[in-house]
Order: C-alpha cells, then structure tokens, then sequence
C-alpha cells in the first residue's frame, strides 16, 4: 500500500492529543505549542509533510494549451499567445507563503529536542523544499528577494520589504540550499517512506536547475563554465541513480501502468480513496464526468513523433489518413487518434467500443469555437476536441464517468529520462557529442525505434545538428509532462510559435455515400473512409513577444513592496540576466 505524505497537520495533532488522558479538557483540540512541534519528531514530520502537499508536483493538467504540444479549448487562446499578456498576467508570489512555512522549520529543527539524526533528514527535505520555491520564482522572473528567516508578522508592512537580489545570487542560494540537502539525505527511503525526496531525487533536481541557468535565455553569452557546472551536476545524479539501480524503464508504455518502477527519481504518489485527483477536463466528454478540454495535443506534436525507423514524419511525402502506422512506441501511448485500436478507458471497455473523432457533415472549418457540424454519433461529443486528439499518457485507465475525480496513478515528477537528457544536452554544448548522441540513441531505443545501421535514424553529427536532434526528441519523449514550456523559453523559440502562425489539428470527414463505422471497426481496414484537412485552432495568429521570455511583476506587488523594481524588458531597471 502506498504512503500518504499529504495528511494533514490536523490529523497529526489530534492523534498526538488523543494519547492524553483528560482531551476534553484542553480549551483547543487543535492547537498546538509551537515548542510541542520541535520536542516530538512525529509532530515535526506532520509539519514537513504540509509542505510536502503544498510544494509536490501532481499530475499535469492543462498545461498543454500553454505551449505548442496542445491546442487552445474552443479556440480561446491565451493572451500570451495573443501577444496582449501584461505584468499583471502572472503572479506567482504566493510562493513565499510556502517559503515562509519551509523557513519557520529551518529557522527551528536545529534547536529541536529529538535525536540528531531525524533533525537532519527532516532539515534536508526542508532545505530541498526551499530550493524549489525559489525556482520557481527566480525561472520566471529573475532575482527575486531572497528571505531565508520567517520574517515576524506586524501591521508595519513596510518593515517587511525587501529588495530584489541578483538572479546570480539567488541561483548560489538554490545551489546552496541544495548540495546541503543531497548531504544530509538519505540514499533512498524504506517502508512507509518511500517517495519522500532522497539524495538522487535532489541531485536531479539540481542538474535541472543548472541546465535551465546555462540554456540562452539567462546564458545569452554562451558561458562555457556554466555549460560545464550543469553537466557535472548532471553526470553525478546520473551515476549516482545508475549505481542505485535506476534507468531507462521497458517497455515505455507501461511506465505510468508500473507505478514505482526503476525510472522514477521524484515522485507524487496516489492512491484511492486516501489520496486521488480528477482527470474529468482530459477525458472525452462522452466518458468523463463533464469537465472538458484540457491537453487536446496539436498537430505540431503529433507530427513530433518520429516514424519506427527513426525518421521524421516530414522526411517522405506523407498522407494524414495513415498517420497512426509505423510510428515510435511513444506515439501510441501519449496520443489518441480517430479509432484508435486502444481502449485506454474503462467506460470504453464497457462500452465496447472505440474512440471516434470525425464528422457526419462540417458546415464551418473555422467557426468561434472550432469546427461546427454534425458530429458522428458512434462517440457522441458535443465538446469535441479541436485538434480531433486526445491525451493518453498518464491517464488512469481504471476511472470512468462515476469515479473520474478518483484517478490514483502516480505522477513521476522527475523521470530517469530526463537526467539522462539533461546530461546529454550539456554533454553537447561542451562539445561531447559521442555522449550527446548515445544518449539520444538509448532513448530512441527504449521507445521502440529500430537501430538500423546503430543511429536509431539520428542523421545528426555537428553540435547544431545534435542541438536540434535534443530539441525534438524532448517534444516528444517529455509531452505532457509540464516541461514543453520552459523548454519553449530556456532556449528561446518564441519565433518558432510565431511561425506557425497557429497551432493546428485535423478535420475528419465522412465521405459522401460512406456508412458510419462500427464502435470497434478496424482503422486499419477503413482509413479511407474519411476526408482529412487540417485546420487552424487559434483564435487568432500566434503574437507572443520576446519581452514573455521573462515574466513581469504584478503591479499589486510591487505597489505592496516599493523596495521591488520592474524588469528591464517590461519598462523597468531592474536586469533579470545579472
């Protein structure tokens, strides 16, 4: 059975209290002294583990709109992709709420009254904690200010402002906090534990951060030295999990089915009824209980996918009504396509049949919403996806229109995958490129792709090539996953968005004279049924700007703090690159 760390506080305390003899008594059942907290090491844990359920990343949900791997719902494109986003479009500085609960522990676990050694595991998770709020923030905005004490409240708030520091000083707090983590961590967790952050998981974690600061958006020089630093950060996690019996997972479409398997380094687990989330807005509407439109996947993404050989979709003419064959595993387990052959869905399996996208009659290609017609009536959508694609990956295939708010499957947060890659892609940019490409050539090899004269269809060789080759395979290796947009931003291709004006996805149609299908006829044998054209599903032409790189800071906090200064790329004097 798996271990719950998002209980409550409040569970915690009333055990604790409920040992007592005279409960009743007590004026408060849940309050407790704050110097209870530190003398009794079960307490301090439930304390830890509040954090734990703020700050633990679940499933992603949504985000696939905010990037090029999903289309917009109903074509209601963001105003990022509008170009019309302001300072005020972003505000994550309710993140110091969790830094604030994460410094009141560092503040006190040294003065604790229990034994040394739970202070350290618990003072590490802490410190790991700390690291990731302020990644978040420094990523998005640059330096931000950095508090390292839980600042006393008071009605005085101007007692309470501070400066920006340099987004250099905040990234050697992050490092800092982070190498004092991986010291104090332990190898791996046992029992009731395991999932908790462990030495491997921030050793990752740290290899993401470096890499994020080396890319060009906060490395427009090309420093070479912080290329280096990123790669030995990468290399040791890399090692380390390798020695710990940690690697590419077999085969990839069972990675989110083998829950815990060797592939997950950092992980958010679930389970039902204790700890369970909703899917309800990824499924169809016809097997979902009635929210809809989340993580719709675009043409761009699926044409990402490289075909079984290893070639690219693009590399040979090509026709849209056979795109599902011969493509790599990753394909068929994160999109599903009209008639797909997999019932990824209880509520398909008892119905017996498939998933059916096309259309009986289209009266507008390009209406308000999307596509207007008649929908075919084998899967009876009226929310129908715009792209006709729906996400797989990640879907608990247990749920259906009762139980969808019950999905349970765990969420790796930090897969093998990517420590891998992030090893891979520094590898490159320090000119290392038979270890760019061998690691370009394991992935290509666990999903599936044939190796054909040993390059896995990896035509690549110089470091702009190879560069470009890591660029595609993370599309699609990592979709889905809440990584497609910092990618997006690190390596600065808002003028590739801007380039394909908009995001698209396929019509299907019936062709005059054709009888509907059949819920579980084979695509394989009637493909041909269907008139196909692809379609535009923005609102308008993609317009972000290269002043989004960087997020501005909401104008109510900085007339809240008058010590904050604006970024320079939103009128402001402040430099988010120093």
């Amino acid at each position: 059975m798996k271990k719950l760390f998002i209980l409550p506080i409040l569970i915690a305390v009333l055990s604790f209290l409920g040992g007592c003899k005279k409960v009743l008594d007590k004026e408060n059942l849940t309050a407790v002294n704050p110097s209870d907290v530190w003398s009794d090491p079960n307490i301090a844990g439930a304390y830890l583990n509040e954090i734990y359920a703020a700050l633990m990343p679940g499933n992603t949900y949504g985000d696939g709109a905010d990037s090029d791997e999903g289309v917009a719902y109903q074509r209601q494109t963001s105003d990022w992709f509008r170009g019309t986003a302001t300072f005020d479009s972003n505000d994550r500085f309710g993140t110091y709420d969790n830094i604030r609960t994460v410094n009141m522990l560092l503040d006190n676990i040294d003065k604790a009254s229990f034994d040394q050694n739970a202070r350290s595991k618990i003072k590490a998770q802490a410190l790991f904690w700390r690291a990731w709020s302020y990644y978040g923030l420094v990523k998005t905005y640059g330096g931000v200010p950095l508090i390292l004490t839980a600042q006393l409240p008071t009605t005085d708030l101007s007692s309470l402002a501070m400066p920006r520091s340099k987004t250099s000083e905040c990234l050697t707090q992050i490092i800092k906090d982070l190498d004092e983590a991986i010291a104090l961590l332990p190898d791996a967790w046992t029992n009731n534990d395991i999932g908790r952050i462990d030495k491997g998981a921030a050793m990752a974690f740290k290899g993401r951060v470096l890499l994020f600061f080396a890319s060009p958006l906060f490395n427009p020089n090309n420093d070479q030295t912080k290329w280096q630093k990123a790669y030995d950060a990468n290399k040791v996690a890399k090692e380390f999990l390798e020695g710990r019996s940690k690697g590419l997972y077999k085969p990839y479409a069972k990675m989110w089915d083998d829950e815990m398997n060797k592939e997950v380094v950092m992980v958010r687990r679930f389970n039902y009824p204790e700890a369970t989330y909703s899917q309800a807005g990824i499924i169809p509407l016809d097997f979902s209980g009635g929210d809809v439109g989340k993580d719709r996947p675009s043409l761009e993404l699926v044409n990402a996918f490289p075909m079984k050989d290893g070639k690219s979709w693009s590399s040979e003419t090509r026709s849209y009504d056979t795109l599902f064959r011969s493509r790599d595993d990753r394909f068929y387990t994160s999109i599903y396509y009209n008639g797909s052959p997999n019932q990824y869905l209880k509520g398909m399996k008892d119905g017996n049949t498939y998933l059916w996208t096309y259309f009986l009659s289209i009266s507008n290609y390009a209406g308000n919403t999307g596509l207007e017609g008649a929908h075919n009536q084998i899967t009876p959508d009226p929310l129908w996806s715009n792209s006709s694609f729906y996400r797989v990956k990640a879907v608990d295939k247990t749920i259906n229109k009762g139980n969808v708010g019950n999905a349970g499957v765990d969420w790796p947060e930090i897969r093998f995958a990517e420590v891998l890659m992030n090893y891979g892609e520094c590898a490159n940019e320090l000119n290392k490129s038979t270890e760019a490409l061998n690691v370009l050539y394991q992935i290509r090899d666990r999903a599936g792709i044939l190796a054909g004269t040993g390059n896995y269809g990896i035509t690549a060789l110089a470091q702009d090539d190879i560069r470009t080759a890591y660029k595609n395979e993370r599309f699609v290796e990592f979709c889905f996953e809440g990584k497609r947009w910092d990618d997006l931003r690190r390596w600065k291709m808002f003028g590739y968005l801007r380039a394909l004006q908009q995001r698209h996805g396929l019509a299907y149609l019936l062709k005059p004279g054709e009888k509907d299908v059949k819920p579980m006829d084979d695509i394989n044998q009637i493909y041909n049924k269907f008139t196909i054209t692809v379609i535009p599903t923005d609102k308008s032409d993609i317009a972000i700007k290269d002043d989004y790189y960087i997020y501005g800071i909401p104008k109510s906090r900085l007339d809240r703090n008058p010590k904050l200064l604006q970024n320079n790329n939103w009128g402001g004097t402040f430099n988010p690159l120093d």
